[in-house]
């Protein structure tokens, strides 16, 4: 367009020449007031769509804010002329991108602009990795009526879609009740308090609590029976995320949150709740507890407004400073490429990402 406006700039200097030239042979007042008209009607136009320009209200818009992959989603581009001035060709300077990569996409919507009038154009987009999209509308370029001045306009317009995981299935390999959790035989054998699990049945030592003695046992037996309880079922899971993207590659790191997706639906389907960690800043971890799907839908959310930090392993360096010694069940999601000094890997049926039990 702006070598058309430039054409047009070329084509009225000829035409001043071409009347200019006939008017030094032909010394006529239609010539004149031709040179004239020629000569004024552009410097009008511009004086007249500059001062219109903020009558122009443009914005961006979609009618979905969460979509799954590959799934094409209409985004609307809304001019509302509330001038007088014409404008045939308006044009919008929007970029796409994904906010965990650098994959911008620049494209332009043409638009016409009637007085008095809204128009509205719709374009379809779709992401093909996990993620925050956002369509940024950042220019919008106004020509006045000849199409021979350009004015520009910052417009900063914003739309987040969030382009959500949508994998689920079943992880039989991983037994949780291995990992960190006893399993019931072994609860039966250690000492606690459990009030659901009975150890065993032992004699009376002086000290024991009334609450634990058994009394019908004890009366059958005319001697006070005690009942040892074991220790509590601990099921806590934490889920510790490796925020790393080779930028290159950004299918493994997709491929990374749709796992971390379908794995904790999994546990939600077993009625497990778990937390959620990872890196927020440099020596701060954010964690979020997740109770059913709308706790993972957010939490998945979250993540996507994280910074992607510079190295592999940061969070794992991290939590492991802070957390020196490691209580529940830890697993940690990363890349195949992070060094795990103390863990087991699990199978998870993947050779890009993988799940290790921290200890």
């Amino acid at each position: 367009m702006w070598s058309s406006v430039w054409t047009r700039r070329i084509n009225y200097l000829t035409l001043i020449v071409f009347v200019g030239f006939g008017l030094l042979f032909y010394h006529h007042y239609a010539l004149m007031i031709m040179m004239a008209v020629i000569i004024v009607a552009p410097v009008i136009s511009y004086i007249v769509t500059k001062k219109s320009i903020n009558r122009f209200h443009i914005t961006v818009s979609s009618d979905k804010m969460t979509i799954g992959k590959n799934v094409p989603v209409e985004v609307y581009f809304n001019v509302d002329n509330k001038s007088l001035v014409p404008v045939e060709n308006l044009t919008l300077k929007v970029k796409f991108f994904n906010y965990f990569y650098d994959n911008d996409e620049n494209y332009e919507v043409i638009v016409g602009a009637v007085p008095r009038q809204k128009r509205q154009v719709k374009m379809s987009v779709t992401g093909i990795y996990c993620g925050r999209m956002q369509v940024v509308l950042e220019q919008a370029v106004i020509y006045d009526f000849f199409c021979m001045f350009k004015f520009v306009t910052e417009i900063a317009g914003v739309v987040d879609i969030d382009i959500m995981p949508t994998k689920s299935r079943r992880f039989e390999n991983v037994a949780l009740s291995s990992l960190g959790v006893s399993e019931d035989e072994q609860i039966q054998t250690k000492k606690g308090d459990d009030v659901s699990q009975i150890s065993e049945i032992r004699n009376y030592i002086p000290g024991d609590k009334l609450q634990n003695i058994h009394w019908k046992l004890s009366a059958k037996n005319e001697e006070l029976q005690v009942k040892e309880f074991s220790l509590p079922y601990s099921e806590d899971v934490v889920i510790v995320v490796e925020m790393y993207a080779d930028r290159e590659n950004p299918q493994i790191f997709d491929e990374l949150v749709e796992i971390l997706y379908a794995f904790s639906r999994d546990l939600l389907m077993q009625g497990r709740k778990f937390n959620m960690v990872w890196k927020a800043s440099e020596y701060e971890l954010k964690s979020m507890e997740i109770y059913h799907d709308d706790d993972l839908n957010a939490a998945i959310r979250e993540l996507f407004f994280v910074k992607l930090q510079e190295k592999n392993g940061e969070t794992y360096d991290l939590y492991t400073s802070l957390y020196q010694e490691i209580k529940g069940t830890v697993l940690y999601i990363s890349n195949a490429n992070a060094a795990v000094k103390n863990g087991e890997k699990l199978d998870i049926g993947s050779e890009r990402v993988m799940l290790t039990w921290l200890w």
